[in-house]
């Protein structure tokens, strides 16, 4: 378990302190022109590491989990990062970050058991989304996009685990990504968005490589599992990405906005606290 939280602690890092600059990259070079450049840099960034891990036992299940969760994350990335080009740092985060309380929900109807204080703490998480949904300045217009991204990535959480179960972590990781890749790259073209990232290169660099870090840490974590307490471990980058965006970037969330982030942020830390 000590591994698993450290690995998921580390994740939430990676995923947290780069958002700042995920946001602003967005609304310079847009979504989809993110989503292209990301996974160009962050697979290419972590791909040579194969030539120093054994290779793996190919199965059917993983590769076809693989190329589903390729064409989840692509949906996911764009959902999520249209979130964070019309709503602040400070409100989207949290309310993405509840994709741990999917994950955890998805992982107990799968038979995982979690205690009766966990099962308790998914529903203020809940509540948490709606209050910091309620503002002005990217109230609704990120708030919507972003529960959408929360809820599918609470998939591609879950479903990642049976993927390095098969696979193993890095190959897991890595095929995940170019299957990613595969789906993304062909609409970026068709859309004229594929290399309009290097408009805006050291953001979508900063953002690439703390996410690629970020999953891959997280796909470690939940293969040790429990994949609940990884996930709500990892959903953590919220309480990172609001203390860079409002200590460091200016945002100002209203009132009930903060009391929503504080509620998301609270159930997700007490989730983690008693460990599934």
């Amino acid at each position: 378990m000590t591994l698993t939280i450290v690995l998921g602690l580390a994740a939430a890092a990676c995923w947290g302190i780069p958002d700042v600059w995920l946001a602003q990259a967005t609304r310079s070079v847009g979504p989809l022109a993110v989503v292209c450049g990301s996974l160009l840099i962050g697979t290419a960034a972590i791909a040579p590491a194969a030539f120093f891990v054994d290779p793996p036992d190919w199965t059917l299940r993983g590769v076809l989990l693989a190329v589903l969760l390729g064409a989840l994350t692509v949906c996911a990335y764009h959902t999520a990062f249209t979130a964070f080009k019309h709503g602040s740092v400070s409100i989207v985060a949290p309310i993405i970050a509840c994709e741990g309380a999917v994950a955890a929900a998805i992982a107990i109807a799968a038979g995982e058991e979690l205690s009766g204080l966990v099962l308790g703490l998914l529903p203020v998480a809940a509540v948490g989304v709606v209050l910091a949904a309620m503002g002005e300045g990217g109230g609704k217009a990120g708030a919507v996009p972003a529960v959408v991204a929360a809820a599918v990535w609470g998939v591609i959480l879950v479903l990642s685990v049976p993927v390095a179960n098969e696979l193993g972590v890095f190959w897991a990781f890595l095929l995940i990504r170019l299957c990613a890749l595969a789906w993304a790259l062909p609409l970026a073209l068709r859309a004229g968005a594929a290399f309009r990232w290097r408009a805006d290169p050291w953001r979508v660099l900063a953002w690439a490589l703390g996410d690629s870090g970020a999953y891959l840490l997280f796909i470690a974590a939940a293969d040790r599992g429990p994949v609940a307490v990884a996930s709500v471990l990892a959903a953590q980058f919220a309480t990172v990405a609001v203390v860079v965006a409002t200590g460091f970037f200016g945002e100002r969330p209203r009132l009930r906005q903060l009391v929503g982030i504080a509620l998301v942020i609270a159930a997700v830390s007490a989730i983690a606290a008693v460990g599934g």
